[in-house]
């Protein structure tokens, strides 16, 4: 190679070198909970009396509405929920069976804001007064619907119709 195509080079080099240096700035890590894990599992789970995953997650998908969160992606088959408020507040919801006869929900809130770090949300009064209070209604109203409901009867049939009359050669 010549000497000037070593130096094209060289610039080259240094210019991309300078471009990744004047990139955006890395985002810093997240804040987590003060809060010992077993506390923090402690304030994030109720236990629910119903075994029906679909009336819980229909459930828990009305009360993140009543509350002002944007559901942003629903997997059933995971029993995960997540949903944000204000492009700030983050809540991921995540539904499994507890024991024969419950069924238990775990949130978890994550507050980002601009330019500062997110930070996990560890006050219980948040997770009870925000959540789990305004979910515990929508549990309620959702147990007097029955439709759609697995144990609920099906549906009637229609009636079935009236016989065809026989036309054929009159005598």
């Amino acid at each position: 190679m010549t000497a000037r195509g070593l130096k094209g080079l060289a610039c080259v080099l240094c210019l991309g070198a300078g471009l990744m240096a004047c990139g955006a700035p890395a985002e810093p890590p997240p804040v987590l909970s003060k809060q010992s894990p077993v506390a923090l599992r402690a304030m994030q789970i109720r236990a629910f009396d119903t075994t029906s995953k679909r009336r819980m997650t229909r459930a828990v998908i009305a009360a993140l509405q009543d509350l002002g969160y944007t559901v942003e992606k629903i997997d059933y088959s995971s029993g995960t929920i997540s949903a944000a408020k204000l492009d700030a507040l983050r809540m991921t919801v995540v539904i499994y069976p507890h024991g024969q006869n419950q069924t238990s929900v775990r949130a978890n809130a994550i507050v980002r804001m601009p330019d500062r770090a997110a930070s996990q949300v560890d006050d219980p009064g948040f997770y009870q007064k925000l959540f789990f209070e305004p979910l515990s209604k929508a549990v309620f109203l959702t147990a007097l619907e029955t439709e759609d409901d697995a144990s609920a009867p099906p549906p009637p049939l229609p009636p079935a119709p009236p016989p065809a009359a026989k036309s054929g050669p009159k005598s």
